[in-house]
């Protein structure tokens, strides 16, 4: 089984167990971007991986493999909009490139937000500051560590952004297969990966506040007050609701059938 995972702090519940090795002889276990895990399902390079809600709806041969997920109730603190102005003054938005579910997330909400669309442009990296008409979208560790010149701009949680919208709360990433590997020990061996990681969580934060130089406290606030990882039926109808606003159609119910 070849599994591709986001080494984001966001999912290290997901994959603790993985990559401590608890999984059948002859797996393999990589990490890459988030976009880079759905290319790498879709053209058959892994079987297995922890990919971009938007990415699950876009591709037809993938399957849910587990009721796990990268979700927020309410705030994420880590799915960020930063403007320089205020928000209705928006007329440009550099997207990070790493997410395709948190672009396609800020294009629904200023659809709803801003009367004058902006204009969207991928970039790289972190500038200095925002003119009073830019926007960033910002995610993932970057977000929890922001620079000083960035830390001081207007912050839009995306997450909560839309919960206030909808009264849902958001999945942003989702364990998918391929359908010929699609098997119920699999779902088995992600659910002993979380008992894992939630078991460990001590050292996830003490491993992330070395790396990203953030307080542990602020780690484990991140982990079990912002987040959580179980698949379970409001889940399922914010991302129905979420693929319909950007997608533009109905989404196949049967394929959220789990294993």
């Amino acid at each position: 089984m070849r599994v591709s995972a986001v080494a984001f702090l966001n999912s290290a519940p997901l994959w603790w167990g993985l990559r401590a090795g608890l999984h059948p002889p002859g797996w393999q276990v990589d990490f890459d971007m988030p976009s880079l895990c759905a290319a790498r399902l879709a053209s058959g390079e892994a079987d297995v991986g922890l990919i971009p809600s938007v990415e699950f709806a876009r591709n037809p041969g993938l399957l849910l493999a587990a009721p796990f997920c990268v979700a927020a109730r309410r705030e994420v603190t880590s799915v960020l909009l930063l403007c320089g102005g205020e928000l209705k003054e928006v007329r440009r938005v550099g997207l990070d490139p790493a997410s395709r579910t948190s672009q396609a997330l800020v294009r629904v909400l200023l659809k709803q937000e801003l009367e004058t669309q902006p204009d969207y442009v991928e970039r790289n990296g972190l500038p200095p500051r925002l003119g009073p008409d830019e926007a960033l979208l910002v995610i993932g560790d970057p977000a929890l560590a922001l620079p000083k010149g960035l830390a001081a701009c207007n912050r839009v949680d995306l997450a909560e952004l839309w919960n206030r919208r909808t009264g849902l709360p958001f999945v942003f990433a989702v364990w998918a297969v391929r359908k010929e590997a699609a098997s119920g020990e699999l779902a088995e061996v992600l659910a002993e990966s979380l008992t894992h990681g939630r078991a460990h969580l001590a050292d996830i934060e003490s491993e992330f506040s070395t790396s990203l130089g953030i307080d542990a406290s602020k780690i484990h606030t991140y982990l079990t007050r912002h987040l959580h990882y179980t698949l379970g039926r409001e889940e399922i109808r914010a991302m129905s609701l979420f693929f319909r606003l950007a997608l533009r159609e109905e989404f196949p119910h049967d394929r959220f059938r789990l294993p």
